[in-house]
């Protein structure tokens, strides 16, 4: 259950960054930065409760892989600040390597092969 509402949330982060980016292109009021900023925030909230809901079923790979796409997200949001010009094709390629693992996670967790081991207890 759990990993099929997670899949859902993959897919609503999906839309989300296409509709922010057409709404760019069709309003002549939002620039790209403010609407990669926008994005970067609701996508590091959608990270995060991925994260939360499916942390304990998912590789710990898996776990350290989402942690640091939550990391990137915000060191972002100074990249912002400090490097304007940096700003967009760096988001974007954080964006595009999030989905491309999206999908590749998704599509072995149907196989099967996508399961966190289980540990050896000591007795």
């Amino acid at each position: 259950m759990r990993e099929r509402l997670n899949t859902s949330i993959q897919s609503v982060s999906l839309i989300l960054v296409a509709a922010g980016l057409a709404w760019v292109v069709w309003s002549q009021d939002t620039t790209i930065k403010d609407m990669l900023t926008y994005l970067v925030v609701t996508m590091a909230i959608i990270e995060g409760l991925s994260l939360y809901l499916i942390g304990s079923v998912y590789p710990e790979s898996h776990t350290t892989f989402k942690m640091g796409i939550i990391a990137t997200l915000l060191i972002l949001l100074g990249i912002k600040i400090m490097l304007p010009d940096m700003f967009v094709p760096l988001t974007i390629t954080v964006f595009a390597i999030n989905f491309l693992y999206n999908f590749y996670t998704n599509s072995k967790r149907k196989k099967g092969a996508f399961k966190r081991k289980q540990g050896r207890k000591f007795l």
